[in-house]
């Protein structure tokens, strides 16, 4: 009898090992997973907290407890995991060694002793089904963090399984920190005052056994209660209270902390703008008041909310979580979310399915939009120009997150619009609902993706081979080498040099290209240089690397830094070509108008004092630029200087007393951006107006239909904002008398 225990306990143990050994061979083939950090600590972390509870329970089946070698099995079943991922890492390339380390120190050592801990105390109090309630207890376990996101704000969890989950991949940047730290100290902290208690105070917990058993579950409840106090969660009431300012109108409440009135009036109606044509468009109306959220910054975003570079809803909550920075663009689009909750499915009032290509597609869909493009002419931007992307595997499974985030999107709402356009948004509801698109459309996926692609050739491009390149020639998360280690050094770099302390800037930057060849470690590396008084270093820097940028917007980007830097150094002529070539290549109506702006400034000798100025100075330089006639290409830039300074409305508004003649794009554009401006800052009979005037301009005009949005906004603030908060116009028509 000894020995069959003894071939079962070792039996047991090989398996284990043989488990870790093929999954983890597996990862290696796997992105991110097959990268020393947090992913493979993370899924590690799980498979251990299980391997290791049901290992153990496996060997306490025996009369007599033998923890020490207990705990030399386990420690060879932790260790595989990372012999296998520092073997590949040698092979291939290392990210970071101590990330990576620390990462599985914090991650899967407090994993491995709590499966241990809990199929200890376990094997203390049941005589049989010890392994059933062990699976019991990590999935409750693993339920915690649903049940956080699912009645929390946050999309961010920590837990003893796999000590923290960011929030979505969209956030790049993640190292260990103090309160993942403290955290899984605390884990291990309980896993080891369980070992000793079972192991050195079996009598003492024998004789209070129901009392201990009710101290740890109260332990565990006051745990949770103050989770949101120590950051490990963030509840409705942590939120509420930080973002304390509070403007409720007929269908929303806004929180927020930091707006001023006229922003958060302004968010307030254009919520409002939208419930407006969002009901009518999808023909629902949401059951609940809707709660938007907004957020000071990304960084305040990412500690309360958890993804500070993603705005997000949550259809079930009925509420939007955005960026004070980011909202305008992001609006419309998450409140089609919450709509769509009103014919979403299950708990969570998402697609049939959780299908990320049909939840984003219509959300994506009914915005219309993408960078100021009509959604369906992007798209044939796209697909007439070798960047396409199989609609059938996109709309399967999580697909959708594996592919370019500008062509998942891009392709998903233009497909779901076709559809629309095609059969009616009822039937659209209806796919949205069940997931099943033979069933709906009486037709395969697969020849519905054939017609749709026909009717994207058919359409006329917008642009050439260089704006398909500067638009989706970029990669997704998982298609990156070492992103989390790469963003979060960026960061670290980009702060050393924002605090002046070059050397350590230029040490990361240098640092980041060596590991893998980017475009912001580049543009950090070139200013480092810039500051030190190393221009010709900084433009040999950009000079020799343009190239391997080809057929991505960062060559576009990196060219027109490369004629500034060019003209910072006096290299006047080649700086001219540099920013000619970018007007040439059109890769970017912002890139070309920022050329054409420079292109202007060099003929004044205006150019270099303008690349040296402070935002105030570059303001009052292109002020002056406008001062007898009008540069279309300089309004633009004008009213973000004005924003960024905060010049008086009325102070910048006067500068543009001034006769618009609207005969081709940039004219059209300009004025088209000055009703927005207008728009959001209350002088809504000028947005309207403006708005309008931008409208004449129509044909070879990209953005028009987004232009025609604007204006139909404009048109309705005009008509009913009042009627939503009383909101004093500035006194601008005498101002601007068109």
């Amino acid at each position: 009898m000894k020995s069959f225990f003894h071939l079962k306990a070792n039996i047991t143990f090989m398996v284990s090992a043989l488990i870790l050994i093929l999954v983890n061979c597996l990862f290696t083939g796997i992105a991110l997973l097959n990268t020393f950090g947090y992913e493979f600590a993370a899924v590690n972390g799980l498979l251990l907290v299980i391997i290791s509870g049901l290992f153990t329970i496996s060997k306490i089946q025996k009369t007599e407890l033998n923890l020490i070698k207990i705990l030399k099995n386990l420690t060879v079943l932790f260790l595989i995991p990372l012999i296998i991922t520092l073997i590949n890492s040698l092979l291939t390339m290392f990210c970071s060694f101590w990330d990576g380390l620390g990462f599985y120190f914090l991650i899967t050592l407090p994993s491995l002793l709590l499966g241990f801990s809990l199929a200890l105390l376990i094997g203390f109090y049941f005589k049989k089904f010890k392994r059933s309630i062990f699976i019991l207890v990590i999935i409750l376990l693993a339920l915690i963090p649903v049940f956080e996101i699912y009645f929390f704000p946050q999309i961010y969890f920590y837990s003893p399984l796999i000590g923290f989950f960011p929030g979505n991949i969209y956030d790049e940047g993640l190292s260990p920190d103090l309160k993942l730290f403290w955290h899984q100290i605390i884990v291990l902290s309980f896993s080891i005052v369980m070992i000793n208690l079972v192991y050195k105070k079996r009598n003492l917990l024998a004789a209070k056994k129901n009392q201990f058993l009710f101290e740890v579950i109260i332990l565990f409840i006051i745990f949770q209660f103050l989770s949101p106090f120590i950051g490990f969660s963030t509840s409705f009431y942590k939120l509420e209270n930080t973002l304390f300012q509070k403007i409720e109108t007929e269908n929303f409440i806004l929180y927020y902390d930091k707006l001023t009135d006229e922003e958060a009036e302004y968010i307030s109606i254009s919520q409002e703008y939208y419930y407006s044509i969002l009901t009518d468009y999808l023909k629902v109306i949401p059951s609940k008041k809707i709660n938007v959220y907004v957020f000071n910054n990304r960084e305040q975003k990412k500690q309360l909310f958890g993804a500070g570079n993603a705005d997000v809803t949550k259809p079930w909550q009925y509420a939007v979580y955005l960026s004070a920075e980011s909202w305008d663009n992001t609006l419309k689009h998450e409140l089609v979310h919450i709509f769509s909750a009103e014919f979403g499915t299950g708990i969570f009032k998402l697609a049939a399915g959780f299908n990320p290509a049909l939840i984003e597609g219509v959300a994506k869909a009914v915005e219309g939009v993408s960078y100021d493009f009509e959604l369906t002419d992007f798209t044939a931007l796209a697909y007439n120009h070798n960047y396409k992307l199989d609609i059938v595997p996109l709309f399967s499974g999580l697909n959708f997150f594996r592919s370019n985030p500008s062509l998942g999107y891009t392709y998903s709402g233009a497909f779901i619009k076709y559809l629309i356009d095609k059969y009616g948004i009822n039937k659209v509801k209806d796919f949205y609902s069940s997931n099943d698109f033979e069933f709906i459309f009486n037709n395969k996926l697969e020849d519905e993706q054939k017609l749709f692609e026909q009717y994207l050739s058919e359409l006329p491009s917008i642009a050439g081979q260089e704006m398909a390149d500067y638009y989706f020639g970029r990669l997704s998360i998982i298609q990156k080498v070492c992103p989390r280690y790469i963003s979060d050094r960026l960061a670290d770099a980009y702060n050393y040099l924002e605090e002046g302390n070059l050397n350590k800037a230029e040490k990361l930057f240098t640092d980041v290209n060596n590991k893998a060849l980017n475009y912001s470690a580049l543009i950090g590396l070139s200013e480092t240089y810039y500051r030190k008084k190393e221009t010709s270093k900084a433009v040999k820097l950009l000079s020799a690397n343009l190239k391997k940028f080809s057929d991505s917007p960062y060559e576009y980007l990196l060219m027109l830094r490369l004629g500034d830097l060019n003209a910072l150094n006096d290299m006047y002529p080649i700086a001219e070509l540099s920013y000619q070539n970018i007007i040439e290549s059109n890769a970017s109506f912002n890139l070309v108008f920022l050329s054409k702006l420079r292109l202007k400034l060099l003929d004044k000798d205006l150019l270099k004092n303008f690349l040296e100025a402070d935002d105030s100075l570059k303001y009052n330089i292109l002020i002056k630029l406008n001062k007898d006639s009008l540069d279309y290409n300089t309004i633009p830039s004008i009213l973000n200087l004005s924003h960024s300074i905060k010049t008086n409305y009325k102070q910048v508004i006067k500068n543009f007393n001034k006769t618009f003649i609207i005969d081709n794009l940039e004219s059209s554009y300009a004025v088209y951006k000055l009703s927005d401006f207008m728009l959001a800052n209350g002088d809504y009979a000028n947005a309207r107006k403006y708005s309008a005037l931008a409208l004449r301009y129509k044909e070879q005009n990209p953005f028009y239909f987004a232009m025609k949005q604007n204006y139909n906004k404009a048109n309705w603030f005009f008509n009913n904002a009042n009627n939503f908060i009383k909101y004093i116009n500035p006194d601008t028509t005498d101002v601007i008398n068109q």
